[in-house]
């Protein structure tokens, strides 16, 4: 079945905070560790704590980033990569 996909950017005026100290649980073998990130919500930063996925065979992740681009913020979703 074909997959719909969607793409929004998103820019903040305020710069994300530090990134978040996690201790990262024991290896599970066929997952890989999403880490913690600042998402963006309602017009404020909000923390999601990482994760493990399931591995995709042939990917890597690239996990989620805030970037200057100007005078304001832009955010990258995490993603998986060839």
């Amino acid at each position: 079945p074909a997959q719909a996909r969607v793409h929004v950017d998103i820019y903040a005026n305020v710069a994300p905070p530090p990134l978040r100290a996690e201790i990262v649980p024991p290896p599970r073998g066929g997952y890989v560790w999403v880490p913690g990130y600042w998402g963006w919500s309602r017009h404020h930063h909000r923390w999601h704590r990482g994760h493990w996925v399931r591995a995709r065979h042939g990917y890597h992740y690239v996990p989620s980033r805030w970037d200057r681009d100007g005078d304001r913020w832009r955010y990258y979703d995490g993603r998986w990569e060839r």
